[in-house]
């Protein structure tokens, strides 16, 4: 999940956890899972993912050193992601 989001927001691939938040935001939990409530580990995975994905935009938005000083925690989280993805593509 980490690294399909990480990729997502590097230009490749759709995540599928922000393909899945995407769907819900727009026709409701119901209408997407065929049931009426999403799993606690549903919405861990999305939430995550969307973070990995706004974090890159964020520290791409303007200084990237700034940002990476300014929030230490959301760049171990890219860079954890940045590596899980890398590792996936040489494979």
């Amino acid at each position: 999940m980490t690294a399909a989001a990480y990729i997502h927001a590097d230009g490749g691939r759709y995540s599928p956890e922000l393909r899945l938040l995407r769907y819900i935001d727009r026709f409701g939990v119901e209408a997407v899972m065929g049931r009426k409530t999403l799993y606690a580990h549903e919405i861990r995975r999305m939430i995550h993912a969307e973070n990995v994905a706004g974090a890159y935009y964020e520290r791409n938005r303007g200084n990237a050193a700034d940002w990476v000083k300014d929030n230490p925690e959301m760049n171990k989280l890219l860079f954890e992601a940045q590596k899980i993805a890398e590792r996936e593509d040489a494979a």
